[in-house]
């Protein structure tokens, strides 16, 4: 066979887009040459250009899993070209001197050498286990070119998405590796019974996280016919405050969502300012901070009811989310992220992760409030004057009368 026909479409794509890009993304599913093809490329590359003294680093999400994989495959290939000598590799250091090129490898968890070391060319292995912070320390300390691969196991949303665009990934599956023997092949393709295995490692595309909750939702126009609430998850340093605009179709089965704000380390009067940048409007916020809660309706003169909680309510409320479609507007990014991210933590779907969470919370709030009736809606089409005159507003807009208006348990109103 000729041997140009044997490269590994990999091979050919580091020649035509290193010298040309910043970043050079390959995408692949299980065994498809991606890493064995850098490895071979970067050996290449010091052959070419002896002496030249560049730094070349390789690493990957730990140096645990670094040495077992990448750079064992790099040793090895070393050894098979006859390049590899013990005088050559200064292992205390984690440093190969190759044809006066130094290749220095170690795992993303090693601080120091992450936010110390500067570097010609870096090789991220399997990047997508590498968190964006790293990422962000990494990319300035490159001097010229960053080659990342990845398996497509990354969701819908990840911080390699801008990179994707600009960089566009060579796109690879075990069917583009020529080396692989028959029995590698057969025992790939014995798992196309499993979808979301044989989108991502099989077929080496991007696939919705196994095990999602939500797949009924879609991109669309908040219906503003509708009564609305707002529903408000409160956080601060690791958790946003998250707030989001609700409406429900019940006759048609539809939720609408729009995304009000998704902000970090508020102080209340902030916080406050924000609640007060919102039209009128039933708030539902999570009952665990009462303070908060009262602290922000006198700021903000507005009455913010507390969800009711119970045994089994996240589980409760989530079944009510699953009999609606979700419709969310395109401006709600984070909203749709949690969406995309929200999975069960279980096989058995008993209950969900506690992550991706913050948004779906507080809408969980309204639905499950909606659903036992606790809280009353705004209309848009009624103004102040019209709920002033039935006695349906309350703190400063409050009718002297408001007081003296039965009211059923649990209810509030404007």
């Amino acid at each position: 066979m000729d041997e140009a026909k044997r490269l590994n479409p990999n091979y050919i794509h580091l020649d035509e887009s290193v010298p040309n890009n910043r970043w050079t993304l390959l995408q692949g599913g299980t065994r498809s040459g991606k890493t064995f093809s850098v490895l071979q490329w970067l050996i290449s590359l010091c052959i070419k250009h002896p002496k030249a003294r560049m730094e070349i680093d390789i690493v990957r999400s730990t140096f645990k899993a670094l040495k077992s994989t990448a750079w064992k495959d790099f040793e090895d290939l070393l050894k098979d070209y006859n390049l590899y000598s013990d005088k050559l590799h200064h292992k205390s250091d984690h440093r190969y001197n190759l044809n006066g090129n130094y290749i220095n490898y170690y795992g993303a968890d090693d601080a120091e050498k992450v936010h110390g070391r500067k570097r010609d060319i870096i090789f991220l292995n399997e990047c997508n286990q590498i968190d964006a912070e790293t990422i962000d320390q990494i990319s300035p300390r490159t001097s010229h070119k960053i080659i990342a691969d990845y398996n497509p196991s990354i969701g819908d949303d990840h911080w390699l998405d801008p990179y994707i665009i600009k960089y566009p990934p060579k796109i690879t599956t075990y069917r583009d590796n020529p080396f692989l023997t028959e029995a590698q092949v057969i025992d790939i393709e014995s798992k196309k019974d499993q979808p979301y295995w044989w989108s991502v490692y099989g077929n080496g595309e991007r696939a919705q996280r196994e095990g999602v909750i939500f797949t009924n939702w879609e991109i669309g126009e908040f219906d503003e016919s509708l009564p609305y609430y707002y529903g408000l998850d409160f956080g601060f340093v690791n958790d946003p405050d998250a707030c989001d605009k609700v409406a429900i179709d019940d006759k048609r089965g539809i939720i609408y969502v729009d995304e009000q704000f998704h902000e970090h380390r508020q102080t209340i009067n902030e916080l406050a300012v924000k609640i007060n940048s919102l039209e009128y409007g039933s708030i539902v916020a999570d009952s665990a901070e009462q303070r908060i809660i009262n602290d922000l309706s006198t700021r903000c003169n507005r009455s913010i009811v507390p969800v009711k909680k119970g045994a089994g309510s996240i589980m409760q409320g989530i079944t009510l989310m699953l009999n609606y479609k979700v419709v969310i507007t395109e401006r709600s990014v984070n909203t749709i992220k949690e969406f995309r991210n929200y999975s069960w933590a279980t096989k058995g779907k008993e209950k969900p992760i506690d992550d991706w969470n913050h948004h779906i919370d507080e809408i969980r709030y309204i639905v499950y409030t909606f659903a036992n009736n606790q809280v009353t809606p705004f209309k848009r089409n009624e103004d102040l004057h019209t709920r002033h005159a039935r006695g349906d507003s309350t703190g400063a807009d409050a009718a002297p009368w408001a007081s003296e208006k039965p009211r059923g348990k649990g209810a509030i109103s404007f």
